[in-house]
């Protein structure tokens, strides 16, 4: 049996879904016999390019059609074999499959020069044209420039800036368009029809969400539907076959988040990976649910657009009531920034858990960790300790040796070897994001230099997760190879989580030095280097 994609493939114009900016010019071309003899096709996949390439070569040569009109017969003849595939004067050809200059050479370039078998024209669909190499392409090129009169090129892509500049504006262009929900599932209403298959209205709600704008998607999924085998078909039944993530994961999971429950919220992303939940289509799911919430909350959604989400009814009004479109605005920001990690990373959950942690520890202070008191004086030097000031002008620039050798921390005095540390910290920190970015999550506001001792440097994590993650694979040995080639000193490391009363210290400590900074050169110190503000705005050099 065909998929449901090519059995009810568009035999005219008219069937065709959406797309009408193109059909209204190819059409009335057409019908004037006024057709160009280059186009290119683009948009993403399953809209209908390879379609309306077909219904074009159809239409150009058919041989009832008459002047005035666009709309192939398919009746006569040459209708038939391109419906067929049959066609010896339409050519389709898989550029992913033939790349090389040979290949377009022989297949086009070639044969090009010879008249149609049977038909006016002679058509040339190239799909994928922008897997051709940059030979083939300059192959073409002169083919494309100067056809013969009998030849008509269409060029499909999915993919528009890997074509070359020299072959786009030689051919008409056409931008394919994503298909609206609602004409998709008037579409799919069409197909279960003529199935003699009574559909739910929720599922092919959900299947139109899925396919994303794709037609062709849609009805795919349509088919795994109907391969239920019942006459009639309930959304219970539907989600047996259908690539999904129930939504009601979805609202019980946001609900959780929004109230800032970040046990509760890891607990539940570890058990949707237990229960054999795909977390991309999960996380897939949250960011249209949040983009729908958006539009809900600026009131920019129509009736149509809501489809199964109004149907969540109370739910969906208890979790819009307790946020703000900002708040939701962040959170998605923050799901979107997960997708490709969610990809790639060993741990699947891992992703997902720092996003969680992100959204639920956001806004949350020191006042809410265990009172401290606040000490006149730490016994540890301050993480950002002031030097005095220097005797010298402030413009004045002091020659300094560099020394190539490393400093191996076996003897001398490790309070100094500390402070060279956190004087030099962003800059180490930066020099461990250039060499991965697996190390992104390690900023001056999650990790501290705590001391040295037996050539071990201590670091202070504010995160029980982050401090594992950082001891996962070769994270530790990247960091330890910037501290290296930051400060010269060759020190192995250990990582411990903070305690409440020690990352409450660390962080007023921070606090105080930012704001006698502030005070003293009128500098609003931010995450950013100090000593680069500093520097920016008074002129000199180091000098140690």
């Amino acid at each position: 049996m065909a998929s449901i994609y090519r059995k009810y493939r568009p035999k005219t114009f008219a069937e065709m879904v959406g797309q009408n900016h193109i059909k209204l010019t190819i059409m009335s071309e057409i019908a004037q016999d006024n057709f160009t003899h280059a186009y290119l096709f683009c948009g993403p996949r399953g809209l209908g390019k390879t379609t309306v390439a077909r219904l074009l070569a159809k239409a150009v040569n058919c041989e009832k059609r008459k002047s005035g009109q666009a709309e192939p017969c398919n009746e006569c003849q040459s209708c038939l074999d391109i419906m067929a595939g049959k066609a010896m004067d339409l050519l389709e050809i898989d550029a992913a499959s033939h790349t090389g200059v040979d290949n377009v050479r022989e297949n086009i370039i070639d044969n090009v020069r010879f008249f149609p078998h049977r038909s006016k024209f002679k058509v040339f669909i190239i799909d994928e044209v922008h897997m051709l190499s940059i030979s083939a392409f300059n192959a073409l090129l002169k083919t494309l420039e100067e056809p013969p009169a009998h030849a008509i090129f269409i060029l499909c892509t999915t993919e528009l800036h890997k074509v070359p500049e020299t072959i786009v504006s030689r051919c008409q262009h056409f931008d394919f368009k994503k298909v609206a929900p609602a004409e998709a599932i008037k579409r799919l209403k069409m197909i279960a029809k003529a199935e003699a298959v009574k559909i739910d209205n929720e599922v092919l709600e959900i299947i139109a969400l899925r396919a994303e704008g794709s037609m062709r998607d849609g009805e795919n999924f349509l088919g795994q539907v109907l391969s239920l085998g019942e006459k009639t078909i309930t959304l219970e039944q539907a989600t047996l076959v259908l690539p999904s993530a129930e939504i009601g994961l979805v609202v019980e999971f946001l609900k959780i988040i929004f109230n800032k429950k970040t046990v509760a919220a890891l607990e539940f992303a570890n058990k949707l990976v237990d229960d054999g939940v795909d977390l991309e289509i999960f996380n897939k799911e949250l960011i249209v649910f949040l983009r729908k919430m958006i539009l809900i909350k600026e009131g920019a959604v129509k009736g149509d657009w809501l489809g199964w989400l109004v149907k969540l009814g109370g739910e969906l009004d208890a979790i819009l009531e307790k946020t703000t479109a900002a708040e939701i605005v962040d959170y998605l920001k923050i799901f979107l920034g997960i997708e490709r990690d969610l990809k790639d990373s060993e741990i699947p959950q891992l992703p997902m858990e720092l996003a969680i942690i992100n959204i639920c520890e956001k806004g949350k202070t020191v006042g809410h960790l265990p009172t401290v008191e606040q000490p006149t004086v730490f016994k540890n030097p301050a993480i950002f300790k002031k030097e005095p000031e220097p005797k010298s002008e402030p413009m004045a620039s002091v020659e300094k040796e560099k020394k190539e050798e490393v400093i191996r921390i076996t003897s001398g005095k490790p309070d100094a070897n500390l402070d060279k540390i956190k004087k030099n910290w962003n800059q180490i920190i930066k020099a461990g994001h250039q060499k991965s970015r697996d190390l992104m999550f390690v900023n001056e506001s999650m990790v501290w230099p705590l001391g040295i001792a037996d050539g071990f440097l201590e670091l202070g994590f504010k995160y029980d997760l982050h401090k594992s993650r950082f001891e996962i694979n070769s994270d530790k040995d990247i960091f330890t190879q910037a501290v290296k080639e930051t400060v010269g000193m060759a020190l192995a490391i250990r990582a411990k989580t903070l305690k409440p009363s020690e990352l409450a210290a660390l962080e007023m400590e921070k606090e105080a030095f930012d704001n006698s900074q502030e005070k003293m050169t009128g500098i609003k110190v931010t995450d950013d280097n100090i000593l680069e503000k500093v520097l920016e705005s008074f002129g000199g050099e180091v000098v140690e």
